[in-house]
């Protein structure tokens, strides 16, 4: 044989074992597609979107660390496929069946602001593929639907929460209420309040209303002072809050006052008219719990800053999701779906979930307090069943 055909028959060995060496090379590990919707442009970036994407990968990165998941004897890492919404409800349906449809994800997390989460849900329960909101309190998210869930509890959930705490913990027998008729958020709570705490054998004794464009108190704080009620609830924003602790204590009403979530919005509780006063909330780093105590160190140590609520709520919305495949020993969607459903008493960052026949969790809702100008954790709450 030629010198040449020496060389060319070499050629091809090479040539074959590279192929054959390729073709028996096992393929790459598959793994578990999560698709996350949050928005991470515009106003809210920072304080919803970019906080709630730190603690979803988080929690990744501390699970894929270990190996991954262990599913029928294979090892299976989680990628996480971001999509920014731009807080635009269109954008966020769009991201949804991009991610669903040619991404292939097995579930959808993040979606914290209800306006892009409710386009999301109903993308999600028509493809079969689970959701689970970190911080979307509006019903519609969920309502009628199997494959959608949520972490935070919703403003129905809050106001059970604020009567418990009224009634049976702050021992409360009668109530009063202002706040603003022009908003949903406001009138919705001030409304399943008075239900909740009828319910349990009080009364409010005072139901005052303003509008937002037109904040005059002073009439309604005069008519409420006169029926001697021995709290004031007041579910409404922190600049108008503010105005109303202030002319209330003008007014001689040294009561408790009562908050909702929306409080968690004051940058300063330094106003001596705050002080004393009780509000709800998803979750304060001041929880002395394991989960707590734990996630602070992880994140901390991650990005070098504090987590806010948002980033919690981020956190346990996937580990729910991580729960839910181990339980299940699979990742296909319909068994995600039905390892949410019996989840019970999940020790998350923020609080104690469970979840039944719907989307919405059973969870303890943190109550923080105004002490000395700064807010700190009272104690959790959860109501009768």
């Amino acid at each position: 044989m030629s010198y040449f055909w020496k060389r060319w028959w070499l050629v091809i060995a090479c040539l074959t074992c590279c192929i054959t060496v390729w073709a028996c090379r096992p393929n790459p590990d598959p793994e578990i597609v999560i698709g996350v919707i949050v928005p991470l442009t515009g106003d809210v970036s920072l304080t919803s979107g970019r906080p709630t994407l730190e603690g979803i990968e988080l929690a990744v990165q501390m699970i894929n660390e270990e190996g991954g998941f262990e599913i029928k004897e294979q090892r299976y890492p989680v990628e996480l496929i971001v999509a920014d919404d731009q807080d635009d409800p269109s954008l966020a349906a769009a991201a949804a069946h991009q991610l669903i449809n040619q991404d292939k994800v097995v579930a959808l997390v993040g979606m914290p602001l209800s306006r892009n989460a409710i386009p999301v849900a109903q993308v999600a329960e028509a493809a079969g593929i689970p959701m689970i909101s970190s911080k979307s309190t509006n019903p519609q998210t969920t309502a009628g639907k199997e494959y959608v869930f949520r972490v935070t509890f919703t403003d129905a959930f809050q106001a059970e929460v604020i009567a418990t705490l009224v009634r049976d913990k702050l021992q409360v027998q009668r109530a009063a209420v202002l706040y603003d008729v022009a908003s949903d958020y406001n009138k919705y709570l001030a409304e399943s309040f008075q239900t909740a705490f009828e319910n349990r054998g009080g009364d409010v004794v005072a139901f005052e209303t303003y509008v937002t464009d037109n904040p005059q108190f002073e009439q309604s704080l005069e008519a409420i002072k006169l029926a001697q009620p021995e709290v004031l609830f007041l579910p409404n924003y922190p600049a108008e809050v503010l105005n109303q602790a202030q002319m209330a204590r003008d007014l001689g009403l040294d009561i408790p006052l009562i908050g909702a979530d929306s409080w968690t919005g004051f940058g300063d509780f330094s106003d001596p008219a705050l002080e004393g006063a009780l509000y709800t909330a998803d979750w304060s780093d001041d929880i002395d719990t394991p989960q707590t105590t734990a996630f602070l160190a992880a994140y901390r140590q991650q990005y070098n800053h504090v987590p806010t609520s948002a980033a919690a709520l981020g956190y346990d919305a996937i580990q729910l999701l991580f729960t839910a495949i181990q339980t299940q020993d699979s990742f296909e969607p319909q068994m995600i779906q039905t390892g949410l459903t019996q989840i019970r008493d999940y020790p998350g960052v923020t609080g104690s979930i469970s979840y039944g026949q719907g989307g919405d969790p059973s969870k303890d809702a943190a109550i923080l307090q105004v002490q000395k100008g700064k807010s700190v954790f009272f104690e959790s709450v959860r109501p009768k069943e």
